[in-house]
């Protein structure tokens, strides 16, 4: 498999020796003025019920200066519903709020709400694109990722890339004194999954979301992504930063190959 991936001339493994190594927080930061990162990557929302009984409000009826018929009480429990439903949709970047009544006055209430993650650890990543086999490929490849991008590299042994980089995170992190710490590697396909939300959770599922990494909107799906993540975890009370520069030795250098656009 060959894959390649742009970059400003200036920050070519050939230039600095190494590469860098990024948190997705950094590209889901950058959201759609860049055009690489995606403000939903990541995002985890969880599935939340609940439920909401409107005769808890009888006093306010029986105020009414009038005794309603059912159909009349029927439309001012739908009303009441969706005021509620309104209040709760109020500057909320969560979906929609959906309520259904179960029996009258008793609503079920469900809502996929995000999930604060910012004091939550995210693997360091690599990104590639998958080679384009025809000029059409490129052209859509190159309006999917950053104008500043002036060069490119092709990549074909991914085993080796992803130990070579393994060892210059390794020793990049030995300099935060870090005396124990686990890494855990994945790599794959980024999957273009949804369209403007990521789908809802249980709330037990939450801590089982590695995968959240490697999807974002269809919308981004030119850019047919593949991702090399490295997540560091340690008990010590210490902070990383959100980017590792890391060095490469020759042979991890000669993996970057120049590559130039195919012409039809």
């Amino acid at each position: 498999m060959r894959l390649i991936r742009g970059w400003e001339k200036r920050f070519t493994p050939d230039v600095t020796g190494g590469l860098r190594l990024s948190r997705p927080i950094v590209y889901r930061a950058m959201g759609e003025e860049d055009g690489l990162g995606d403000r939903r990557e990541g995002e985890v929302r969880v599935n939340v019920q609940t439920e909401m009984t409107i005769r808890e409000h009888e006093d306010e009826i029986n105020a009414l200066p009038f005794r309603p018929s059912p159909e009349e009480r029927k439309r001012l429990d739908a009303e009441t519903a969706r005021h509620v439903a309104e209040l709760l949709n109020r500057e909320s970047d969560d979906p929609d709020v959906e309520m259904e009544e179960r029996e009258p006055g008793n609503w079920d209430i469900r809502q996929q709400v995000k999930v604060d993650d910012s004091e939550s650890g995210s693997p360091f990543l690599f990104c590639l694109s998958r080679e384009p086999s025809s000029a059409a490929g490129w052209e859509r490849l190159r309006a999917a990722l950053p104008d500043r991008y002036d060069t490119w590299t092709v990549t074909e042994d991914l085993d080796s890339l992803e130990f070579e980089i393994e060892c210059g995170l390794k020793r990049s992190l030995a300099l935060y004194e870090i005396e124990e710490r686990h890494l855990s590697t994945g790599r794959g396909w980024v999957a273009y999954s949804f369209d403007e939300f990521p789908p809802g959770v249980d709330v037990e599922e939450v801590l089982q979301q590695v995968e959240r990494w490697f999807r974002k909107r269809r919308k981004y799906r030119d850019q047919e992504e593949y991702r090399f993540a490295w997540g560091v975890s340690f008990p010590q009370s210490k902070t990383l930063p959100d980017f590792v520069d890391i060095e490469l030795t020759t042979t991890g250098l000669s993996l970057f190959q120049p590559w130039t656009p195919p012409e039809r």
